[in-house]
């Protein structure tokens, strides 16, 4: 069978002699369409590559024997379409769209970096973008990274020097919001566990947005400006923005514990997640969880962060049996 023949069965072309011969060598000789194929891949090997090719193959064959059940005889106008379509699909190969089809339905692969570690985690991305990964934290990007989209999700905490790219903007993913950018650096607290999430822009713009699970719709929250916190309480869909005045990158990329306006109930858990300490709050009142706390730790062990937040509001650790104990000084 001659690959010419094949391209002329496409382009309707083919006296009723020669289009029952492709029908036939179609549905009997598998085997032999994948040599002659063979032979129009190899001329563009920089664009197909051998394992593009055979699953490009195996998916077209696979609905050509679906179409037919097997059967040798005589193919019904139906059967014909869909032989047409494949042998299209085929001989498209050497131009390279079939591979732009293979990638564009296979299932992504995403590559999940965690920080096991007591230090913030660096990461480089292949756009030239830069994470500070915090301990406790993880994120994941796509395999299509960089093709169209730019898109990572976001478990925990982590700073943001995204690299610029009009055509593409960088997006956050957490479970509520998204945040998305073109090019700029910003803070973004989003741990499982805690009922906010805060975003902390330090250059810049970004566009936070709600994502709307069941309707699959999506709604601004806001338009940020260098300076300014925005707060999404994920119980209610609350939003607010203020402005504070410490945004310095540097206290977010090192290795610094940072609270803004968060409660000693949400600090003390944070820190006893990331680290792994357990604690114990069950002697202090809702008044006393619900007071906040602001302020950064450096060089400073966990523990001695929890102690510090605590002598600020009167109360103190214990150690106990496994556990620290927090209590109101006497």
């Amino acid at each position: 069978m001659d690959l010419k023949l094949f391209k002329k069965y496409r382009e309707g072309k083919c006296s009723g002699e020669e289009a029952a011969e492709v029908e036939k060598f179609l549905c009997e000789k598998p085997e032999e369409t994948d040599r002659l194929l063979q032979k129009e891949w190899d001329n563009a090997p920089e664009l197909v590559t051998q394992e593009d090719s055979r699953a490009v193959r195996d998916v077209v064959f696979s609905a050509i024997r679906e179409e037919t059940g097997g059967v040798k005889s005589l193919l019904s106008p139906k059967i014909k379409r869909s032989l047409i379509l494949a042998a299209s699909i085929l001989l498209f190969l050497a131009g390279g769209s079939a591979v732009y089809l293979l990638q564009q339905n296979r299932a992504e692969q995403w590559t999940v970096v965690n920080n096991t570690r007591p230090a913030a985690r660096e990461i480089h991305l292949e756009d030239g973008t830069v994470i500070w990964l915090k301990p406790g934290s993880s994120v994941s990007y796509s395999d299509r990274f960089g093709k169209e989209k730019r898109n990572v999700k976001l478990k925990g905490e982590a700073y943001f020097d995204v690299a610029r790219d009009t055509l593409r903007p960088f997006e956050v993913l957490t479970d509520d919001i998204t945040t998305r950018v073109l090019g700029t650096m910003f803070n973004i607290k989003a741990y499982p566990f805690e009922e906010n999430i805060q975003v902390v822009l330090t250059e810049g713009s970004v566009q936070v947005i709600l994502k709307d699970k069941e309707k699959n719709k999506e709604r601004e929250l806001a338009k940020m400006r260098p300076g300014e916190l925005l707060n999404f309480d994920k119980i209610n869909n609350n939003t607010s923005i203020e402005t504070i005045q410490n945004t310095r990158e540097s206290l977010y990329k090192g290795n610094k514990l940072v609270f803004h306006n968060t409660t000693i109930a949400e600090a003390l858990t944070r820190i006893s997640r990331v680290y792994h300490i357990a604690i114990d709050m069950s002697a202090l009142s809702s008044e006393d969880r619900a007071k906040h706390v602001s302020g950064f730790f450096h060089n400073t062990s966990p523990v001695d962060a929890m102690q510090k937040i605590l002598f600020i509001h009167h109360m103190k650790l214990e150690q106990g049996e496994g556990k620290l104990l927090v209590k109101k000084k006497d």
